[in-house]
């Protein structure tokens, strides 16, 4: 009878201990999915949340909910399969209930990576199957590639760049920010038609070689690059390796393709000194026109857009207006015309297009929001020249309103990430008249500038969250003002 007993006692401990376990896979398991199941960035994320490591509770309001993907439920269900095996090991052998319930509890992470390791040849294969797949299908439909990187403006110029060609063309696009491998891959295998002539694909990139595996994927015939900044230098290390990874696209082009480059960027400038054998289209707003294929001139802001005269050469100069805020789009609007241009449109075609052009969700987004107040929707923008150039828009904005900044800061920028937001605090002491900081220790540089700049610590607000940050709007906000977000962080980033 006590046999029996102690059986059920333990049935019933070993059970609830798997429930406990599986409670916890799953936020470790979104945690790992933000992190691009990468085990050496999961392993950074824990060593800097000790706390979440060993308390760890599903978040209620996920930014970005974890997506059981196929890979997420193999990776979920191996994870399983060995929290069990454990768990039945550890009972049959200790002695010690609670050590080794402990001791199951904290290895949850450690058996996730495990299963991570254990399953890299499966998905390997998986993923060069499906890769295959979509390599052959661009080959027997063979549209013409057009491929764009760059340390920021490369989705709005994506963007902007289907609009325009799709006056005449049928053009297909990457979505949102798909730019690795398998983001392409599932667009190519799901949405690329025999009808599509133009493929406009975006490249992202974290390490070096990235540019180019997806360049040897997709084969681009054009490539446009946008900016080279300090964006990622966590991962790059050094802005040389930035200045390498966005040349792989110019060295994946054909001896007959043609790179585009923004000649107003000093980091373009420098690439286009080390391109010999490929043709090569400058764009940019620099008064020393003569170098530039393309170039923009007289230009103008208000509360309804932009306003421009595109000069193309010497030779046609045509007015063009668009419903977009910041001067940088005005460069991402170059860029997709050069190559318009390069596709036989005319100026006079470009320019009826840019009227209509639409700002992409998230990047120097307006919104008429509630109560009277405008909102600048900066979320998606997370390089220091972008937020400089947001802020640049906030301090331009006209109706006598208060400007009002909500940040989390600048990440990825490895040994220059102080200097840089501490940078951008000092920018915008001299725009804001409210500042909301979100994360007390991510955003402290942010602060630190503020301060050195003669900021008013009582106008800054430190949050944790972006919740406490809207409940705080109710008792300072008021009719008029301007509120710029700038940048949204994702859940792993997360105080």
């Amino acid at each position: 009878m006590y046999d029996i007993l102690q059986l059920i006692i333990s049935a019933i401990a070993v059970v609830t201990l798997l429930v406990v376990a599986i409670l916890r896979v799953i936020p470790f398991l979104h945690m790992l999915q933000l992190e691009g199941y990468k085990n050496k960035r999961f392993i950074k994320w824990l060593i800097n949340n000790p706390t979440k490591t060993l308390i760890v509770r599903p978040l209620k309001e996920p930014k970005k909910k974890l997506v059981f993907t196929a890979r997420a439920t193999r990776l979920f269900t191996l994870t399983m399969l060995l929290l069990a095996f454990v768990t039945y090991y550890f009972f049959t052998l200790s002695l010690f209930f609670l050590v080794t319930a402990i001791l199951i509890y904290v290895c949850v992470p450690i058996l996730l990576m495990l299963s991570n390791m254990l399953i890299y040849p499966l998905e390997a294969i998986i993923n060069n199957l499906y890769l295959k797949s979509a390599r052959r299908k661009l080959l027997r439909l063979k549209p013409k590639v057009i491929a764009i990187t760059g340390s920021y403006g490369k989705t709005s110029t994506k963007d902007f760049l289907a609009s325009i060609l799709s006056k005449r063309y049928r053009v297909l696009k990457t979505p949102g920010s798909f730019n690795a491998p398998m983001g392409v891959c599932k667009v190519i295998r799901g949405e690329l038609k025999p009808e599509h002539e133009i493929f406009i694909v975006e490249m992202g990139a974290r390490e070096r070689g990235n540019i180019k595996e997806l360049c040897d994927f997709v084969r681009p015939e054009i490539g446009i690059i946008t900016a080279i900044g300090p964006q990622h230098l966590e991962t790059f290390k050094t802005i040389e390796n930035v200045v390498n990874t966005k040349y792989e696209l110019v060295e994946s082009l054909p001896v007959d393709g043609y790179a585009v480059l923004n000649y107003d960027d000093e980091g373009c400038r420098n690439l286009v000194k080390r391109i010999k054998e490929k043709k090569v289209l400058l764009y940019g707003i620099n008064k020393d026109n003569r170098k530039l294929h393309l170039t923009a001139k007289n230009i103008s802001m208000d509360s309804k857009g932009i306003y421009f005269l595109a000069q193309n050469g010497k030779e046609t100069t045509v007015p063009c207006h668009c419903k977009l805020l910041g001067k940088h789009n005005v460069y991402n609007i170059l860029a997709a015309a050069t190559v318009a241009l390069e596709f036989r449109m005319s100026l006079d075609e470009i320019a009826e297009v840019i009227r209509t052009l639409e700002p992409t969700p998230h990047r120097l987004q307006l919104i008429r929001g509630t109560g009277g107040i405008a909102v600048i929707d900066d979320a998606f923008n997370a390089n220091p020249v972008g937020a400089r150039m947001a802020l640049e828009v906030l301090g331009e904005f006209k109706g006598g309103g208060r400007k009002v900044l909500v940040t989390p800061g600048l990440v990825e920028l490895g040994e220059k990430e102080y200097e840089e937001n501490k940078h951008l605090g000092m920018v915008a002491a001299n725009v804001c008249d409210f500042v909301f900081l979100i994360g007390p220790k991510r955003t402290r540089p942010v602060f630190d500038g503020l301060k050195e700049a003669g900021f008013p610590e009582a106008s800054v607000y430190v949050e944790k969250n972006l919740r406490a940050v809207t409940e705080r709007f109710k008792n300072v906000l008021r009719v008029g003002d301007v509120v710029l977000f700038e940048n949204d962080l994702p859940d792993n980033y997360s105080e």
